[in-house]
C-alpha cells in the first residue's frame, strides 16, 4: 500500500467517525429537548399558581442555550465552514455572559461583550466577500 492511499483511509475513517459523533451528539440534544420540555411543563404549567425563581429561569435558559450550542456542534461537524465555527463560539460565550454569577464584577461581562463583537465583525468583515457573491447570484437570477 502506498502512503497516498493510506493516507486517503484515514481520512475517510475520520470523516466517518466524525459523523458518527455528530449523530450521537444530535441525539443527546433531542434527549435534552425532551427534558427540557418536562422541567418547562413541570415549572410554569403544572405550578401555573407558584411564581417561578430567577435562578430557575436562569437554569432553564443556560439549559437551552447548551442545547442550542450542540445543534451548532453538529452543524459545525458537518458542514466544516469557519462560519460554523464563528456561531459555535457565539452561542458558547453567550451563554457564559448569562450565566455568569451577579457577584461577579463587570470585567467578565466587558469581556464577554467584546469578544461577541470582535467575533460579529469577523464574521461581517472576513467572510463578507462570500456573502456578496451570494447577493450578486440572487440579483442576476
Amino acid at each position: 500500500m502506498d502512503k497516498k492511499s493510506v493516507k486517503k483511509i484515514i481520512l475517510r475513517v475520520s470523516h466517518v467517525f466524525e459523523s458518527v459523533l455528530a449523530l450521537i451528539i444530535l441525539i443527546k440534544v433531542l434527549l435534552g429537548a425532551v427534558d427540557l420540555t418536562r422541567v418547562i411543563w413541570s415549572s410554569y404549567v403544572s405550578n401555573a399558581l407558584d411564581p417561578v425563581a430567577y435562578y430557575e429561569v436562569e437554569a432553564i435558559l443556560g439549559y437551552a442555550l447548551l442545547l442550542v450550542i450542540g445543534v451548532e456542534l453538529v452543524i459545525m461537524l458537518t458542514l466544516h465552514t469557519p462560519e460554523s465555527v464563528i456561531d459555535v463560539l457565539l452561542y458558547a460565550i453567550a451563554r457564559k455572559l448569562l450565566l455568569i454569577p451577579k457577584d461577579k464584577g463587570m470585567i467578565e461581562a466587558f469581556i464577554g461583550i467584546c469578544t461577541i463583537a470582535g467575533l460579529f465583525a469577523i464574521k461581517k468583515y472576513l467572510f463578507m466577500d462570500k456573502d456578496m457573491n451570494k447577493q450578486d447570484k440572487k440579483l442576476n437570477s
